[in-house]
C-alpha cells in the first residue's frame, strides 16, 4: 500500500464519500495492519486550505475532507484508482495544521 494511492470507499457512504486517500506513510503501514486516510467527498464545497479541490485521475475533482480523517484497515482498501499529484499532495499538511493547530 503506497501512500497518498487513491482508493474506492469500502464503506456504505460510497456517494458522498467515493474515494479515500492514504496518507499514512508506508513503513508504518507495514507494521500497524492500518491506514490512515482522508475522505474524498463529491458534491461538496471547499473550504480554503481545510477542505481543497484535488483531483482523481480520469474522475474528476474531489473536495479533500481533512477534518474527517480516520484509520481503516488496510485489508479493506483494494484496487487504488490513482495516485494524488504531486502539487494536491501539497495540500494535505495545511489542511492538517488547520484541524489540529493551535488557535
Amino acid at each position: 500500500m503506497a501512500q497518498f494511492d487513491i482508493y474506492p470507499n469500502p464503506g456504505t457512504k460510497k456517494l458522498e464519500i467515493p474515494y479515500l486517500v492514504a496518507i499514512q506513510n508506508d513503513h508504518i503501514t507495514s507494521r500497524t495492519g492500518a491506514t490512515v486516510v482522508m475522505p474524498l467527498r463529491a458534491n461538496a464545497q471547499p473550504v480554503e486550505i481545510l477542505a481543497p479541490w484535488v483531483a482523481v485521475p480520469g474522475q474528476g475533482m474531489f473536495v479533500l475532507s481533512a477534518d474527517e480523517i480516520f484509520a481503516i484497515d488496510s485489508g479493506r482498501l483494494r484496487n487504488p484508482v490513482g495516485k494524488l499529484s504531486v502539487a494536491d499532495r501539497a495540500k494535505i499538511k495545511p489542511a492538517l495544521d488547520k484541524v489540529i493547530g493551535e488557535y
